[in-house]
């Protein structure tokens, strides 16, 4: 056969019959949300903020796992508690930032030995996830989320829930002070 005129030329038919060929999309390029992330250091910031951590604790607490770029995964950070593996992921997603917060719980106790370890091996529960600008990120937002982590994901450490309290209170005591003053 010869295999070498075109690019599968026995095949191209087929699959355009079949309505198998995809549409060419314009996929997002992961190199630019790579550079977002490289320019506002922000998996330096989120390791060293867990290296703090970690130093205060006066042990390993959290698990820490940088990626390199063009992979999809950023960082990962992993708390494990009580047989629950709670996490912190940075990833991108269609030229888009995004924070993830999971939790791994493992099988009914017993069934590991017969299961490998993988997430497959366990029950991942995503418990809340959203896109992040790289460049608004503060030092006070990383210690939110792993502080979120180190809450083992109790709602009432959410961050987005943490912040727009305290937009609140800054509003209620900009109103008080304002009263005040008049």
């Amino acid at each position: 056969m010869n295999r070498e005129h075109g690019k599968n030329p026995w095949i191209n038919p087929l699959l355009t019959q079949l309505k198998l060929i995809r549409k060419d999309e314009a996929t997002p390029d992961p190199v630019s949300a790579w550079q977002r992330i490289e320019e506002s250091h922000l998996t330096e910031r989120v390791g060293r903020i867990a290296a703090e951590i970690n130093e205060t604790a006066g042990y390993h607490l959290l698990d820490t796992l940088f990626f390199l770029p063009p992979q999809k995964n950023v960082i990962s950070v992993r708390f494990d508690r009580s047989r629950a593996k709670h996490s912190l992921e940075i990833v991108v997603r269609n030229d888009e930032v995004w924070m993830k917060f999971s939790t791994t719980r493992p099988m009914a106790f017993g069934l590991e030995r017969y299961f490998s370890s993988s997430p497959a091996g366990g029950t991942s529960t995503v418990v809340w996830e959203q896109a992040i600008r790289t460049e608004e990120v503060l030092e006070e937002h990383i210690q939110g989320w792993l502080t979120y982590l180190l809450s083992e994901l109790s709602k009432e450490f959410r961050p987005d829930i943490f912040e727009s309290s305290t937009t609140n209170a800054q509003s209620d005591l900009s109103a008080a002070l304002r009263k005040a003053s008049a």
